[in-house]
């Protein structure tokens, strides 16, 4: 029996939505492994928004006004908080 079947055969509603996603993609393991890429994907990608939108905003601001700019702390924050991230996982699968 296919694992699909087999899921949709132990409950009456639709199944819990992690377990149809291992089961359509035959594993638990592959759906974590794909989860994992997928976000790193993304906070290697915000990171990168959050990199160029800083770097814009440095340039549009004169050089006295930086340090106090409330702007660029945000993007400052986004920037290391995905950096984080994306760190964080790549240690975790290592």
């Amino acid at each position: 029996m296919a694992p699909l079947e087999a899921l949709e055969r132990r409950h009456d509603d639709a199944p819990p939505r992690d377990a149809l996603r291992a089961a359509v993609l035959q594993g638990a393991e592959r759906y974590a492994i794909l989860a994992q890429a997928a976000a790193l994907r993304l906070h290697a990608r915000m990171a990168e928004e959050a990199r160029r939108g800083s770097a814009h905003r440095r340039r549009a601001l004169p050089a006295d006004r930086t340090a106090s700019d409330v702007w660029l702390a945000r993007l400052a924050a986004a920037l290391t908080h995905h950096r984080n991230a994306a760190s964080a996982l790549v240690r975790a699968d290592g």
